[in-house]
């Protein structure tokens, strides 16, 4: 009897010492998802995830799990999210292991069946959490808990705050190249898909009938239908028609020539004709990449672009061009000027020249007219949010990015997923890519504020903090891509003395910043609301 006693009284030290043997932290998400290479989220290892999100918004998280003792049949499982007003449920939590793809791009894959952990492997993992369109405001709390076999070996606290705020569409074009993926059911759920991820149009490019030899416009229409089913309403980037000079046509002579002309135009307008059958713009791409043929690409994009211009202005045309001259060739006679960051081409023409940047991109708009739109500049959370942000200022008006589902089922390098018929396992690219989205939906809500503030003449000091805010974020980005692409710089910067320190240690600094530009969008709304109760019962104190 006296062994049971002494048992039972050190069963609750025995459960903490098994615990105590499981090494579990929050990590960083916007580092390195590789083995050795993560880093705490802040600098410090925590076992609670502080997290904040708007109603609808996807959230994300993750940590490292590195048992000192070997376990076996582990499985990981989310709770439900509580607080005193609502639950956030369980299966609006979904955990997937961070492992595989190419390079620092790991795909995210579902948990499945158990399996075993050797003593002192160490393993990442990724949380997504949806946050109901309904939920109410208020701070909710839950636990990822893992389990060896029947026994619960350790945890993280999850502690979400859900903020009063319902974010909109930004007003850009952000999207992918897409490639058709071989059936309906597929294709709906990777629109579903894209447009979870926060993409507001998509740019269809390979697999996608040119109707050279028949006039079958079909599939065009299938997709157009159905892409206006799954909620877009920015225009379609029509990527396919680059393939006419790729290799489709090109059997039928120079670009000059009356034969290549005559059918080029007749191919155009059968596609141009479906598309006018529905009810959404498309910007149709004409050209790919013609730097890198040299100054002989230079040439024959001018021609393509003016004959273009000239036989078929009712037609809204972009292209994909690389590099400067390329740009300036063809921007003239194009609605929308697609370029990456571009290169000197093979016979070193462009002199040096680069493109995603404020003087290059005021140049373009002054002396050419044409819309500024990205292609290619960047996956992940600082290209899709706060640099497109920090761009837009000039102009820019998308940007659509290499690739959705190359191949059709992706998974290779470049794609952001793979198919596994309907079934989506994403990339650690594409879920920072819709941070990115929701960093931009954040700023765009703050700066509608803020327009309304000015037009009304109200709210004029939370006004003028919304502003300086949004100067500082401003003032901390470098206007030109080369600085973060081969220039050394980060973003954020190590220290930006206007951000709150006890920000950065809890939510580290992208969301530090996030949390700041909702703190404000918070405010100025307030004092929105306050005047216009008080205007309407005749008070006027805070005018």
């Amino acid at each position: 009897m006296r062994h049971v006693w002494l048992a039972l009284l050190l069963a609750p030290w025995n459960i903490a010492v098994c615990a105590a043997d499981v090494d579990i932290y929050v990590t960083d998400y916007t580092g390195k998802q590789i083995v050795g290479e993560e880093r705490p989220l802040a600098g410090r290892k925590s076992t609670t995830a502080l997290l904040f999100a708007s109603r609808g918004e996807y959230e994300p998280f993750s940590f490292a799990l590195q048992p000192k003792e070997r376990l076996t049949d582990v499985m990981i499982r989310a709770t439900a999210l509580r607080s005193p007003s609502g639950t956030i449920p369980a299966d609006h939590v979904t955990v997937r292991s961070a492992e595989g793809g190419h390079g620092e791009n790991r795909m995210l894959l579902e948990l499945g069946r158990s399996w075993d952990m050797p003593a002192w492997s160490k393993e990442l993992f990724w949380v997504t959490i949806h946050v109901p369109e309904q939920t109410p405001a208020g701070l909710y709390r839950g636990r990822v808990i893992v389990s060896s076999g029947k026994n619960d070996v350790a945890s993280l606290e999850v502690h979400l705050d859900v903020l009063p705020i319902r974010l909109s569409e930004p007003p850009f074009c952000i999207g992918f190249h897409y490639q058709w993926p071989g059936n309906l059911e597929v294709l709906r759920a990777t629109l579903r898909d894209m447009r979870q991820h926060g993409m507001t149009n998509v740019g269809p490019l390979y697999g996608f009938h040119i109707p050279i030899d028949d006039d079958d416009t079909s599939q065009l229409g299938t997709f157009i239908r159905e892409y206006l089913a799954a909620g877009y309403t920015k225009p379609i980037m029509f990527a396919a028609p680059m393939n006419l000079t790729v290799s489709a046509l090109t059997g039928y002579g120079p670009v000059d020539s009356k034969r290549f002309q005559q059918k080029y135009i007749e191919v155009m307008r059968k596609l141009d004709a479906e598309t006018q059958k529905h009810d959404i713009p498309v910007i149709f791409s004409i050209g790919d990449e013609f730097t890198n043929k040299g100054i002989r690409g230079v040439q024959y994009a001018e021609k393509l672009a003016r004959f273009v211009f000239e036989e078929l202005p009712e037609i809204c045309v972009s292209s994909d061009m690389n590099g400067y001259r390329e740009v300036m060739a063809m921007a003239p006679y194009l609605n929308y000027a697609g370029f990456n960051n571009g290169w000197d081409g093979i016979d070193h023409h462009n002199r040096g020249r680069r493109l995603v940047n404020e003087q290059f991109i005021k140049q373009l708009v002054q002396q050419t007219g044409a819309i500024p739109y990205f292609v290619n500049t960047g996956k992940g959370r600082f290209p899709f949010g706060f640099f497109f942000w920090r761009m837009s200022e000039y102009g820019v008006a998308g940007k659509v990015e290499w690739f959705y589902n190359l191949g059709g089922s992706g998974g290779g390098r470049g794609s952001v997923v793979k198919l596994e018929g309907t079934k989506i396992i994403p990339t650690v690219d594409y879920e920072r890519s819709r941070e990115g989205v929701d960093d931009l939906k954040y700023l765009c809500r703050l700066e509608e504020l803020l327009e309304t503030a000015r037009r009304d003449g109200r709210a004029r000091s939370e006004a003028a903090a919304a502003q300086e805010l949004l100067d500082r974020i401003k003032a901390s980005i470098i206007p030109n891509w080369t600085a973060y692409t081969s220039g050394g710089m980060k973003w954020p910067p190590e220290r930006l003395d206007w951000l709150d320190r006890a920000k950065v240690e809890r939510f580290g600094p992208y969301n530090a910043i996030r949390r700041t530009v909702a703190d404000q969008i918070l405010a100025l709304r307030e004092a929105l609301e306050t005047e216009t109760g008080e205007r309407a019962s005749g008070g006027s104190e805070r005018r």
